[in-house]
């Protein structure tokens, strides 16, 4: 893997170079139009922005892209820990045919972006558009999971290719920063750096305020724009949805969130324990001191704060409670109404935890006990319930392993059950539409339905590793035009129905209409009533 990841630099220095002849060019040709040299194989397409001019391509059936455009300024030096600031405009033609750098983080196998180039000056975003005209068609913009620890745009699973063709719309995608240098609380560090502990919020409500003002250059309606994330994009969104701070901007309009949902987020105690210990083990004393350690210092340390966190280490890096821009009860806030308005299209896969079977394979044979030693927060949350929980998943899965007990609970106590609460409070004030995705692995039997693995068939990227490591040879592709096209009349119109699938009712709290999505998909009314029912009193 270091010798592939070598020659991917290698590679990447190549581009920067030829990048870099190509800027010069255009800086002495600024009175021109664009011109590449006739040897290059690509047709560029050029638009422009409320900072300058940039530089795309043209791709299949048409299909223009940009990649790369950066929608704030570098976060480095001394903006490290900075809030995103506004891009400075620039006098040229800046190419936007490579994808930005991903923000620094571990290598990761399962997360192909980590592979790719990182660099901390990593605020860009990317365009897929049909057409750079005044159609204004309906934009999805797509922000990536990872834990708040990993990922970024450039993962082959996010490319937007598949549905901007398939759906006659505009597909974006935001790169924002993750672990510590999006995540490392410094509140108590002055006024200066009130809100850090949300940095990677912040950036993504700068990048969402880039695309309303831009969008329309790319094909797209500036008010007619869904944002979707999966796993930690799928919390974000949720949280953009009651954010102070994203409210009342008209920067999205209908909202996609898979498998991850608002109780990923820490309070401000929890955020500041993990601030002490990183400063503790980076033996520094104040900000500058951070200010001043490697981006691969950061990355080393962040890794050995997961370690000891162990199965905790979900909220190590994530969204703090800071009553500024998460509030202090997310959920309170969709009680109250405060997304009124939004409809909501949101859902699970049938064995999300399986997922991590990829990287703890033995964890299938450890014991229920010894996996809530490990893990005292589920503890925590069962509170005097756990004897009773623990009976209902003996009865419904006597496999004693990760694969039974422990793997049903941590499914529905972490994905699950959240999101149901969520869309009940929701469909109050909203259309929601809830599902449930059920079709199971085929690379492997211990995965299942598991988490990311409707990725494929919503983006339609197949071609990703993702499929190879997940899904598995002969993927049901009436099953991905399905789903696609749901996301896409969804996206549309806010109802994602269509004539190519069962009629899916929209949700509410007497039926609780849920699609369930398979070779043979239909929809079950409240499919989960025993798991609700279990956890009615802790989690709602």
């Amino acid at each position: 893997m270091i010798e592939t990841i070598k020659k991917r630099r290698n590679a990447n220095l190549i581009l920067i170079v030829v990048l870099l002849l190509l800027f010069l060019i255009s800086c002495a040709h600024q009175s021109e139009p664009f011109n590449p040299r006739p040897d290059l194989s690509r047709v560029f397409v050029i638009a422009q922005t409320t900072h300058g001019a940039v530089a795309g391509f043209q791709a299949e059936k048409g299909l223009k892209v940009f990649l790369g455009i950066p929608y704030a300024q570098p976060p480095v030096g001394k903006q490290r820990f900075a809030p995103p600031q506004p891009m400075v405009p620039w006098g040229y033609v800046r190419p936007a045919y490579v994808f930005g750098p991903s923000c620094p983080q571990p290598l990761d196998e399962f997360e192909p972006a980590s592979l790719l180039h990182q660099d901390e000056d990593c605020l860009s975003l990317n365009i897929w558009t049909p057409a750079t005209d005044s159609k204004r068609r309906p934009v999805i913009v797509y922000i990536h999971g990872g834990g708040f620890i990993e990922g970024g745009s450039g993962d082959p699973l996010y490319n937007g290719a598949y549905l901007a063709k398939r759906g006659d719309i505009v597909v974006a995608s935001i790169n924002y920063r993750v672990g510590a240098f999006g995540f490392l609380s410094l509140d108590e560090f002055g006024q200066e750096f009130a809100g850090s502990g949300n940095l990677g919020l912040q950036d993504q409500i700068a990048g969402l305020t880039w695309i309303k003002h831009n969008i329309d250059r790319f094909g797209g309606d500036p008010d007619n724009i869904t944002i979707m994330g999966e796993s930690a994009g799928s919390a974000s969104v949720m949280f953009l949805m009651i954010s102070p701070m994203a409210k009342g901007k008209g920067l999205f309009h209908k909202v996609i969130a898979q498998s991850g949902n608002i109780n990923l987020a820490r309070t401000k105690d929890e955020a500041a324990a993990i601030t002490r210990r990183f400063m503790e083990l980076a033996d520094v004393k104040d900000v500058e001191g951070l200010r001043g350690l490697s981006n691969q210092r950061m990355v080393d340390i962040s890794e050995k704060i997961l370690n000891e966190e162990g199965f905790n280490a979900d909220l190590t890096f994530a969204f703090v409670k800071d009553g500024v821009f998460v509030p202090l009860d997310p959920y309170a806030e969709f009680a109250k109404g405060t997304a009124a308005g939004i409809p909501l299209l949101n859902g699970t896969n049938y064995n999300e935890t399986r997922y991590w079977l990829n990287y703890y394979p033995s964890v299938k044979y450890v014991p229920i006990s010894v996996i809530l030693w490990l893990a005292p927060n589920y503890v925590s949350m069962m509170g005097d319930k756990q004897d009773e929980i623990l009976r209902y998943y003996r009865k419904t899965r006597p496999d004693p392993g990760w694969g039974g007990i422990a793997f049903g609970l941590s499914t529905d106590m972490m994905f699950r059950v959240p999101h149901i609460r969520v869309s009940d409070l929701q469909s109050a004030y909203a259309p929601v539409w809830m599902y449930r995705f059920d079709w199971k692995s085929q690379a492997s039997s211990d995965l299942g339905a598991c988490h990311a693995i409707e990725l494929p068939f919503v983006m339609g990227t197949f071609d990703s590793p993702t499929r190879y490591q997940i899904i598995g040879p002969n993927p049901p592709m009436d099953l991905s035009d399905i789903t696609m096209q749901a996301w896409i009349a969804f996206a549309r119109s806010g109802n994602p129905n269509h004539s190519g699938m069962p009629e899916w009712p929209n949700y509410d709290t007497t039926r609780r209409a849920t699609m369930i999505f398979n070779e043979r998909s239909m929809v079950q009314d409240d499919p989960n009533k025993a798991v609700r029912q279990l956890y009615q009193e802790l989690l709602y």
